[in-house]
């Protein structure tokens, strides 16, 4: 309030208080009851009819704080407090059939309204956030950081008492998801659509159905073999003014939401990314900055392994048997530079990826605490 008011010059050189404040302003022939500081966002309207319902289905009680009309086992008068805005005389014990019936409608017209409100708040807060981002800057493909892709159903573990058993592709499959890789990988999501649907495929078919996918992004295998791994993942660089350059936009509760926000994307992508070169780095293998590269760095560490060519051009597909990252971490462990690998094993224990089962727990463990001056994770795996 005082960066919107004119006031007139300060009467000492100590901090203004609020009362003193309030006569500068009015000093200065302003009047601060004018002054209106938007706090919080209207709430968004949602469907009448769901408001309807539940004031259908809300009624009136003669007192709200009444004593239960029911009787305990001992025949003595209940003392607990009616069940309130359904017209009960009683508690939740000794409701009857109907007051019941009429308890569960409201309870269902309350819960619909409340997803309805969620539902309208969090478009609310998307259109505020498009609106900012529009003005400030290039929309990005995506705002939040994508989720590892989920494990698909027609890979999903068989009965085995049924007698049903997965097939090799399937086996693979399943090893991916259990090994950890695909919420370390960037993007991985594109490459495991194009394999379930072509589990044995050359890099330039890979990148064709990838590209596929979204062929408004990609118009061509190549561009989508020379796009960034962070493509669509790292937050927009906005043209926000700094904090305090401008009061007007720092008081209002969006812009300091849409500013946390950002933030927090920031550092979330700044940690996978700093995490995923150290993996690299500690797999011996170059710096991954493209989706070609995440390709060959697939092939490197079995991931990807070929099942047969196409004239000049081999065949990849997910191998069964592929190492997790713990093992290839473990076996290439000589050849990485002491602070990298220190790295790429915090981000592991951060990342909660599993264990091998092949692996003993005394091995990763070894392998940690036994790295000069890395030991501050060894607790975790002690335990």
């Amino acid at each position: 309030m005082e960066a919107r008011l004119p006031l007139a010059p300060a009467w000492s050189s100590g901090p203004p208080r609020a009362r003193s404040i309030f006569a500068q302003a009015r000093e200065a022939g302003t009047d601060p009851a004018e002054v209106f500081i938007e706090v919080a966002m209207p709430r968004p309207p949602i469907d009448s009819q769901i408001t309807q319902e539940v004031r259908a289905a809300f009624r009136d009680d003669a007192d709200p704080e009444a004593q239960c009309a029911g009787t305990t086992l001992k025949k003595d008068r209940c003392t607990k407090t009616i069940v309130k805005g359904i017209g009960s005389t009683h508690c939740s014990v000794h409701l009857t059939p109907a007051e019941r019936q009429r308890r569960d409608v409201l309870r269902a017209a309350q819960d619909r309204q409340m997803h309805a409100v969620q539902d309208a708040l969090e478009e609310q807060r998307l259109a505020l956030a498009a609106t900012w981002i529009n003005r400030y800057g290039s929309r990005p493909h995506r705002l939040d950081l994508p989720s590892p892709p989920s494990r698909p159903h027609r890979v999903a573990a068989l009965d085995g008492a049924l007698g049903l058993r997965p097939g090799k592709e399937e086996q693979a499959m399943l090893a991916l998801y259990d090994s950890g890789w695909l919420e370390l990988c960037p993007r991985a999501a594109e490459i495991i659509g194009v394999l379930l649907d072509c589990p044995c495929a050359t890099t330039a078919r890979l990148a064709e159905l990838a590209a596929g996918q979204a062929p408004d992004r990609w118009p061509s295998a190549e561009q989508w073999l020379e796009s960034s791994i962070w493509d669509g993942i790292r937050p927009p660089m906005l043209a926000l003014p700094p904090v305090g350059h401008s009061p007007d936009l720092d008081e209002y509760p969006p812009f300091h939401m849409l500013r946390h926000h950002m933030d927090e994307n920031l550092g979330a992508w700044e940690r996978w990314s700093a995490g995923f070169s150290a993996l690299v780095e500690a797999c011996d293998d170059p710096p991954v900055d493209t989706m070609a590269e995440l390709l060959a760095f697939w092939q490197d560490v079995g991931i990807l392994v070929t099942c047969g060519s196409d004239g000049d051009h081999p065949l990849w597909t997910v191998d069964a048997s592929l190492s997790s990252p713990w093992r290839v971490v473990y076996t290439r462990r000589p050849l990485v530079p002491v602070p990298a690998l220190a790295a790429a094993l915090d981000w592991l224990l951060e990342e909660n990826v599993p264990l091998d089962d092949e692996l003993p727990p005394r091995e990763v463990f070894n392998l940690i605490v036994t790295s000069p001056g890395h030991n501050t994770n060894a607790g975790i795996i002690a335990s």
